[in-house]
């Protein structure tokens, strides 16, 4: 499985091509850090389903909310690998998870209401409770011990408390949630009636010595109240397929997402749900190789970044992103960002911005650079850091 995640299997030539938020959208002289989305070429089942359904040439409308037999693929999914049980009718498709987090924001937020999230995070779940007209209360996370404060959620929660959101694998911090954490978090949901948001869209990506716990496996109570969210651009490398679903396990909650959602989430395309289908029914091969690059990329990205002066790092339990600390320098993230992109050629995303704030607040004196790429990139790439921040 080496060669599938070699440095000569990362085509840049088609990164330029295809990859407009990334590779095609800087310079070429640029190695991109920064979104999320693997530079590798997606497993040959998932290219062949998606060749199958454009040879047979028929492109009509899906089944409202996803295709039954995909559905029945997630639903043993779901039941085998995140020890949920539910069944086709405990899932709705979205076109990404992105936009599962907007429906179940709808659903669970009337304008005022207030959802709480941990900070700093990825900027989806803000974006999600602004688009609801609900206001976001924060939960400050420790960014050296990576601590959650469990014990403080409750002193967060008033009258207007509708949504507590959780990200696990957490993105920017790396952090696995442990069960015992997973299960403070559910009694604070539980004694103030609030709908549990869980992101576990890098439940996939969790290294050796840790273990993910899915939010709605704890138990009757906590599944009745969670709507989990999974998708397949970080496993599968299907970013540009814009493919996620929702997990509701309480008849109730899932109608109430499908009222939620606007008539223009009215059916997903069917050809990214032909290869969503393909992707569990026949790549977990690739997922597990995926994985086992990664493993060793994190070892030596950390590394790399503990031995440049003035950089503190932390090793992600989950994810394939890392969020080293820069305050140091004297720069804010952004600065740092610009700096490193004018400097050394490598573009990373700013822990937090005034203009655009991609993880929140506490993302302030922070970067974060992935390495969903190859060896021989992402080595280039920290060379030139380093040799970047050693000028100042």
């Amino acid at each position: 499985m080496g060669s599938l995640f070699s440095d000569d299997s990362v085509r840049t030539e088609l990164l330029r091509k295809h990859s407009k938020a990334r590779w095609a959208a800087l310079p070429e002289d640029v190695i991109p850090l920064t979104a999320a989305d693997p530079d590798f070429q997606v497993a040959a089942e998932i290219r062949e389903a998606i060749v199958e359904v454009g040879r047979e040439g028929t492109f009509s409308y899906g089944e409202s909310h996803g295709n039954l037999s995909f559905r029945e693929v997630i639903a043993e999914a779901v039941r085998s690998r995140k020890g949920i049980p539910c069944t086709p009718g405990d899932i709705m498709v979205t076109s990404g998870v992105a936009q599962a987090m907007m429906i179940v924001a709808k659903y669970a937020l009337e304008p005022g209401d207030e959802a709480i999230l941990f900070d700093p995070v990825d900027f989806l779940f803000g974006k999600a409770v602004d688009e609801a007209g609900g206001k976001r209360v924060y939960s400050c996370v420790d960014k050296e011990s990576r601590m959650f404060d469990v014990d403080g959620l409750s002193e967060l929660v008033t009258p207007r408390t509708r949504l507590l959101c959780i990200c696990n694998p957490h993105n920017p911090l790396g952090r696995v949630l442990t069960e015992s954490e997973l299960r403070g978090m559910a009694e604070v949901a539980a004694d103030n009636d609030l709908v549990i948001m869980s992101d576990e869209i890098w439940s996939d990506i969790v290294y050796e010595g840790h273990s993910h716990v899915g939010t709605a496996s704890l138990g009757q109570e906590v599944a009745e109240r969670t709507v989990s969210l999974y998708g397949f651009s970080k496993t599968f490398a299907m970013a540009g397929l814009s493919l996620g679903y929702a997990v509701a396990t309480d008849p109730e909650v899932m109608e109430g997402l499908k009222g939620a959602a606007p008539g223009y989430f009215y059916t997903v395309n069917s050809v990214s749900q032909a290869a969503g289908e393909a992707a569990y029914s026949k790549a977990w091969y690739w997922a597990d190789a995926f994985l086992e690059h990664l493993h060793e990329q994190r070892g030596y990205v950390c590394d790399r970044l503990r031995e440049m002066d003035g950089v503190r790092c932390h090793e992600p339990e989950g994810t394939y992103a890392v969020f080293p600390d820069i305050s140091s320098f004297g720069m804010t993230s952004e600065e740092m960002s610009r700096y490193l992109l004018e400097e050394a050629k490598v573009a990373v995303v700013p822990g937090h911005g005034e203009r655009f704030s991609y993880f929140g607040p506490g993302g302030e004196g922070n970067i974060r650079m992935v390495f969903s790429t190859s060896r021989g990139l992402v080595s280039e790439a920290l060379d030139r850091v380093e040799k970047a921040l050693g000028k100042l």
